[in-house]
């Protein structure tokens, strides 16, 4: 049984040729940039207060693993651990764990130690062992601390926090920015158990 035919019409030459140059002008290429520029211009600021939202976050959370890390330490290696602020003359801005020592007057800004205190005076000596060294805090970024840890925070071998005279410790390190509305705070009790918590910035020197 034969198949019936198939016509078969032809398109004419101007609509073939219009379907072969379909797409975008110049012109409306160039609309389409400057639109996406413009959108982009009005999404910097936003991105920005993220990026530095997050980038305090971090540094707040980093100070919190540094705190457990020594905790943790000190319980695996039966001894004192000290978490102390980081002297300048260090090479404060990396994390090179050569040439670093203990700030007395508790520039924590310049970043932080954490080590092994084999003679339990809360400074880094001669053959201590360097478990981690925090570079400084960003520029922008203010690290303030009470008073009752001035320079230094320690666990025993038992894993509490405690002064070099005995006595329990209990502190918080608080993180902003004068550009954030809401900073972070690293909050220590009298057990020395440290937690991350957000708070509300009166001033942010």
């Amino acid at each position: 049984m034969r198949q019936p035919a198939v016509r078969r019409t032809a398109l004419p030459a101007n609509q073939t040729q219009a379907s072969q140059h379909k797409g975008f002008t110049l012109l409306e290429a160039l609309v389409v940039v400057a639109i996406f520029g413009i959108l982009v211009a009005l999404a910097a600021p936003p991105l920005t207060g993220l990026r530095e939202r997050h980038q305090l976050q971090a540094q707040a959370e980093g100070f919190l693993d540094s705190l457990i890390l020594a905790r943790s330490e000190a319980l695996r290696r039966q001894q004192r651990v000290t978490v102390c602020a980081r002297a300048s003359d260090s090479n404060s801005n990396s994390n090179s764990n050569s040439n670093s020592n203990c700030d007395p007057a508790g520039a924590w800004q310049q970043g932080w130690l954490v080590f092994a205190d084999a003679n339990d005076n809360a400074q880094r000596d001669a053959g201590e062992v360097l478990i981690e060294a925090h570079a400084a805090v960003p520029a922008a970024t203010r690290l303030m601390v009470t008073n009752t840890v001035k320079a230094y925070f320690s666990y025993s071998s038992e894993g509490r926090s405690m002064s070099t005279r005995g006595a329990f410790m209990a502190g918080t390190w608080k993180f902003c920015m004068a550009s954030a509305e809401v900073g972070w705070q690293v909050v220590s009790n009298a057990l020395g158990k440290p937690r991350l918590e957000k708070y509300t910035p009166q001033t942010c020197p």
